[in-house]
């Protein structure tokens, strides 16, 4: 546990460096924002693939082979995660008038009665013997979650991770909790510059049983070091993916001036079509120059 920790601390520190290249930035939220939304509503039985869910978010395309439902749920995901980006950058407080937004987004669409609303009714977890609070306790035990929050949140991933395990276990609305949950915790990591963690749709049934075992026999230490993991994983892909590689730079991608030049066009040209979106750079260097693919 103390060497993934120390990982961490060292991939928080490299990954931060990485950020200082504004372009980095906006491409790893560009990123985050499909793969959460994939990977968050595929805990919860959303069958779009990826790449569906990255051309409904940014494109707005849909098939007529999914529920529509699905594409729903994939691009309120979307817009839950900008607001929580949002929040990161105007250092807004993390309270319940928060939650219960990011919640209104989650099911606008889906459950406009429900949205923005603690539930009133008692809810079970399919597959589960865990019993959820009684609806007339969850008032007062997210009062007492916010009043924990307010004391216990610092810059370390723990604090983090625990949000998350005790607002799913006080489970507060009838849908959408597992998705405030995953989007308030990761809100909580990036705010002090860790990795948000990706659970894949693999990491399912590992993720409810860690989550169910706390729930039932108290085992905080199983969740705690199986969360950790993720987290590690999780910096590991996106340094990977925000990193150039030396090997790739020589031999595959193109600097801007030679970009041009193999399209037979100006490089005033290239700039032009990246800021209107009509090519996006394949990679940075580390100094912040753009690199493109030929084809």
């Amino acid at each position: 546990m103390n060497k993934i920790l120390s990982q961490i601390e060292e991939n928080k520190q490299k990954l931060s460096k990485l950020l200082n290249n504004k372009n980095n930035k906006t491409e790893l939220i560009k990123w985050l924002k499909t793969e959460l939304a994939y990977t968050s509503n595929a805990i919860e039985g959303n069958t779009l693939t990826r790449k569906e869910t990255q051309l409904v978010i940014e494109e707005n395309l849909t098939s007529s082979s999914k529920p529509l439902k699905n594409y729903i749920e994939a691009v309120n995901h979307s817009k839950a995660f900008s607001k929580i980006i949002e929040l990161i950058d105007t250092g807004a407080a993390i309270n319940e008038k928060v939650i219960l937004e990011i919640h209104k987004i989650i099911l606008t669409g889906l459950d406009d009665n429900n949205a923005g609303f603690y539930r009133n009714c008692p809810v079970r977890i399919s597959g589960s013997n865990v019993i959820m609070p009684n609806p007339m306790k969850v008032p007062q035990l997210m009062s007492e979650f916010f009043k924990w929050l307010e004391k216990n949140i610092d810059n370390e991933p723990d604090s983090a991770i625990m949000a998350h395990l005790k607002f799913v276990s006080i489970h507060p609305f009838t849908d959408g909790n597992g998705r405030c949950a995953r989007l308030l915790m990761n809100l909580l990591l990036l705010k002090y510059n860790y990795a948000p963690i990706i659970i894949r749709p693999t990491d399912r049934k590992k993720y409810l049983s860690v989550i169910e075992n706390y729930q039932l026999k108290n085992d905080e230490e199983t969740y705690i070091k199986f969360m950790v993991k993720l987290l590690n994983r999780s910096f590991k892909i996106i340094i990977n993916m925000l990193e150039p590689k030396e090997t790739e730079i020589k031999s595959k991608l193109l600097t801007i001036s030679k970009y041009a030049k193999y399209k037979g066009l100006p490089v005033s040209t290239i700039r032009y079509w990246v800021e209107i979106g009509k090519i996006k750079p394949t990679s940075y260097t580390n100094s912040g120059y753009m690199l493109f693919a030929e084809d």
